[in-house]
């Protein structure tokens, strides 16, 4: 018959090395990850390098027991009461002439937007409130007024109740030609140009 194979039993001296070890290890991860991670208490520093503290406010539940609030970016989702509507423009401006295109929206309504020229042209996008301040007040969004643009692209979040669009000039001294396209939950929209003001109307989306 085989000998069996002897157990060698750990001294009580490696038991105690192998618990202080254990102890230290688990003290370090306390103080380096636990307690800012869960507390923001970061006595070695570590929880700022490792990018730890932020999650203290973020994970503990207040005296009532409910969550804290977390910070969200503002207009994700918003609910609208009608379908967007869209609307395309043509317009031909001569040198040094103007034009304005202006849509009625609700504060938090959204649009996007492209126009593309065949020549540079200066403008600016702003808006006006419903309730302005004072009767010379608007809000400048975007200006190039000096060299100009021949396309632009984006999206754009009201962030009053009033009119906001574009009002663009021909610096240059030939004709330029340009198509402005817009989607988006606004009410109206109006066209100035040469001190005339025309209601345009603008479809609901298909």
């Amino acid at each position: 018959m085989e000998n069996a194979t002897e157990l060698k039993v750990p001294s009580k001296a490696a038991i105690a090395k192998a618990a202080t070890i254990a102890l230290v290890v688990a003290l370090f991860l306390l103080f380096a990850a636990v307690l800012p991670a869960e507390y923001g208490v970061d006595p070695l520093k570590t929880g700022k390098v490792l990018g730890l503290t932020g999650l203290a406010g973020s994970s503990e539940a207040n005296s009532s027991g409910r969550a804290p609030a977390v910070a969200v970016s503002a207009g994700v989702y918003t609910s609208q009461p009608r379908i967007y509507k869209v609307d395309s423009e043509d317009f031909q401006l001569r040198p040094n002439e103007g034009v304005e295109m202006k849509y009625h929206m609700q504060k938090g309504a959204s649009m996007v937007y492209g126009w593309k020229a065949d020549g540079k042209l200066a403008f600016e996008f702003h808006g006006e409130p419903d309730q302005k301040p004072n009767k010379d007040y608007y809000e400048s969004y975007e200006l190039d007024d000096k060299v100009g643009k021949e396309e632009s692209y984006g999206s754009f979040i009201a962030p009053s109740t009033g009119i906001h669009g574009w009002f663009w000039q021909n610096k240059g001294h030939t004709d330029v030609k340009f198509h402005l396209t817009t989607a988006g939950f606004y009410d109206s929209a109006k066209m100035m140009s040469e001190g005339t003001s025309d209601q345009v109307p603008v479809e609901d989306a298909k």
